[in-house]
């Protein structure tokens, strides 16, 4: 077994070793962050001076939501420049350098991320500037327009036979479908001073406001497709939500690890905590509630575990169709046995496959999840499709979604069926991502199912209280 894939049942163990004990742990170590966080402010380890100057103030959708401009330690390695974004392009034309976004870095150490708030009318110049001049290709959204009837995100992109002109960008809508129930995937021309460029913009239709996605599925579809959109090139994601920290942070957090496990570059000691703790140094409030600390924990111990699965015989008891991957709810097996438990309404675990030691064989699978059997015949309760070497996208060894039966269940603009608009919760008081002294949210842990998001959708079945 690599040393990669020694780390992450390291990771497990740990995990096991808690029993428990999960909940308070996972509590106090984010306590333990919000707290760390807030005293970067006072220590000038990180500075938002550019988002406060007065010309600067009204680009900001939310006052105590401000791009830092520290330096950060990116895993350990001390990074030399800022993270605040700055923009250059058409700053002749009297457009200032500042847009309310961050740079975060990935795992080779490149500026992987933008992170970034959801423009303002005012903004969108400067949204497409950002997109230009760096060259992004893919957009990750994790908001609605509309949320609980308040405005969040100004619509950047073009509807179907209606261009959008924003300054001297051209944006035409070339294709929009469905990527599954949850996502829409965008396909934009985008035209400035004579060259054309293509994008794809990923929304998350039903994340609700400070939780956690209702189908961690369909949220790990997201990044995978976004990877297979990516290709090879060095551009940047851009990802965002409505103010750029909890949504956003969580996206690039998964993604991160994800990446992490696909390259074997985790470390011996990898800690999550450790690695929320910088995605955060460089992306204020990133990661913004306990619910979705939470979250990140149940995601990357199930596509770690996924990883051992394929890698270990010891670990191929858990194939597709059979247990949950946590007996006691959420309460991790890491022992060589991974006893294997009825599971009472039939289900798919999609696992994530990494680069094994030499000569040893393994399958071709998806992340790992838990998700409802579909009918007999139909493309989710089909079990993964093997595919050869040459079709393997560079950066992911997940099937994309596109390539799936189920993929693209509609191609037109009509919602699927049994789609609930989501928002239709009734409005919170106050701001919508306040970072200091938000409320806590309780939720998702190991030894509990999922209970009920945040969101206006209601749970599925399975995901009751146990």
């Amino acid at each position: 077994m690599s040393r990669s894939l020694d780390a992450a049942r390291s990771f497990l163990e740990q995990l096991e070793a808690r029993g428990g004990r999960e909940g308070a742990v996972l509590a106090g170590e984010f306590s333990d962050i919000r707290a760390r966080s807030a005293s970067w402010k006072t220590d000038s380890v990180g500075s938002t001076e550019a988002g406060s100057r007065p010309e600067n103030v009204r680009k900001n959708r939310y006052k105590d939501v401000l791009p830092s401009v520290c330096k950060c330690t990116s895993m350990g390695s001390l990074l030399d420049d800022q993270t605040r974004v700055i923009l250059s392009l058409l700053q002749e034309e009297g457009h200032g350098d500042y847009i309310n976004g961050n740079f975060i870095r990935g795992t080779d150490g490149s500026q992987a991320y933008i992170a970034t708030q959801g423009p303002l009318p005012h903004t969108l110049l400067d949204f497409w500037r950002l997109i230009w001049e760096f060259g992004v290709k893919v957009i990750l959204m994790a908001c609605r327009e509309m949320e609980n009837g308040r405005k969040k995100c100004e619509r950047y992109w073009a509807q179907e036979q209606e261009p959008l002109q924003i300054g001297l960008f051209c944006i035409t809508l070339t294709r929009e479908t469905w990527l599954n129930a949850d996502i829409t995937l965008r396909t934009l021309q985008v035209t400035f001073q004579k060259e054309s460029r293509s994008v794809y913009q990923l929304q998350y239709m039903s994340w609700p406001d400070r939780g956690v996605p209702s189908n961690p599925d369909h949220m790990l579809a997201m990044v995978e497709e976004a990877r297979r959109l990516q290709g090879s090139g060095p551009s940047p994601l851009c990802v965002h939500c409505s103010a750029g920290c909890g949504r956003t942070g969580v996206l690039c957090t998964v993604d991160y690890v994800r990446q992490l496990l696909l390259t074997q570059m985790i470390p011996p000691n990898f800690s999550l905590f450790n690695v929320v703790l910088e995605i955060r140094r460089q992306r204020p409030a990133a990661i913004q509630t306990e619910e979705q600390y939470r979250f990140l924990y149940h995601t990357v111990a199930q596509m770690f575990l996924s990883a051992l699965q394929n890698a270990s015989p010891r670990y191929q008891n858990l194939k597709e169709n059979c247990a949950p991957l946590y007996d006691d709810a959420f309460s991790l097996r890491t022992s060589h046995t991974l006893p294997a438990i009825a599971r009472p309404s039939g289900g798919v675990l999609r696992s994530i496959s990494v680069p094994g030691p030499p000569g040893l064989a393994m399958a071709d699978t998806y992340a790992v999840v838990q998700k409802r059997a579909a009918p007999a015949g139909t493309g989710a309760g089909a079990g993964a499709r093997a595919r050869g070497a040459e079709e393997t996208p560079l950066y992911s060894q997940v099937t994309p979604r596109a390539r799936r039966p189920q993929a693209h269940a509609e191609d037109g603009r009509e919602p699927l069926p049994g789609r609930v608009p989501v928002d239709q919760s009734p409005a919170g008081p106050g701001a919508y991502e306040d970072v200091v002294d938000g409320a806590q949210t309780g939720g998702l842990g190991f030894n509990l199912r999922i209970g009920r998001p945040k969101g206006p959708r209601d749970p599925p079945a399975e995901w009751t209280r146990v």
